[in-house]
């Protein structure tokens, strides 16, 4: 089960006289109730295994009558920003910055896209901070032209994306090799260190039996016989 719900939702689509936000609020106590437990789709697909392929020939939607992509995708302004975006979407999915990988998560989000719709559906669009759908094409286009430029100064245009591809997966391999290298030179140096505080312990153990050898033996105490016999002796020097 699925819940997907634009903010506009709250407040608006369903006003707060609908009891909306309660709702939200009861929603997880009732499915822990049923035993319902709550998944992102990263966590579903990492626990469980797919069966077979779904097969969607035609994408589908909620808006409008037709249910179709035509609200995102259904004009000049829309295809060609969403053309443009993803011609570097293969030296995106190669990079390993975290910022262009975040910016591009950011800049395929659907709204971006629908701002730009001219359909005439006769229902209120919220267009967000955008008075047109021109106005959202331009700067969409311009902070896409600068992402771009961040994409192209990482790895040279004049490069195609196989030739890129090959490269960082050699340059990944290497990588891992020389991670590798480090632990085991690590697991050496730990072992050269335990010999050497073996070989440092030993002349200070060599030194310390020698001092022992030197030392002026202890008298012996005598023991409880001769004890008592020296008293029986002393006994009778003093009676005679």
């Amino acid at each position: 089960m699925n819940i997907f719900m634009e903010l506009s939702a709250l407040g608006m689509a369903q006003p707060l006289s609908s009891n909306i936000l309660e709702f939200l609020k009861a929603l997880p106590e009732c499915a822990k109730a049923k035993g319902i437990t709550f998944s992102t789709p990263s966590e579903i697909v990492s626990k469980l295994k797919s069966i077979s392929q779904l097969d969607v020939p035609y994408p589908m939607s909620w808006t409008d009558e037709e249910r179709d992509t035509s609200s995102w995708l259904g004009n000049v302004l829309q295809r060609e920003a969403f053309n443009k975006l993803y011609s570097v979407a293969e030296r995106v999915r190669l990079c390993d910055d975290r910022r262009i990988k975040q910016d591009w998560d950011y800049l395929q989000a659907s709204n971006n896209f629908r701002f730009m719709t001219t359909k005439n559906t006769g229902i209120w669009l919220n267009r967000g901070i955008y008075d047109s759908p021109y106005d959202a094409f331009t700067n969409y286009m311009n902070i896409l032209g600068d992402f771009i430029k961040r994409v192209d100064a990482l790895y040279p245009i004049d490069v195609d994306n196989e030739e890129l591809n090959s490269l960082l997966t050699t340059i990944r391999n290497q990588g891992e090799e020389i991670n590798e290298l480090q632990k085991e030179l690590a697991k050496w140096q730990e072992k050269v260190a335990k010999e050497s505080d073996k070989v440092q312990k030993k002349p200070a153990e060599k030194k310390k039996a020698a001092a022992e050898k030197k030392k002026p033996a202890k008298e012996k105490e005598p023991s409880v016989e001769k004890k008592a016999a020296g008293r029986s002796k002393k006994t009778v020097e003093t009676e005679q």
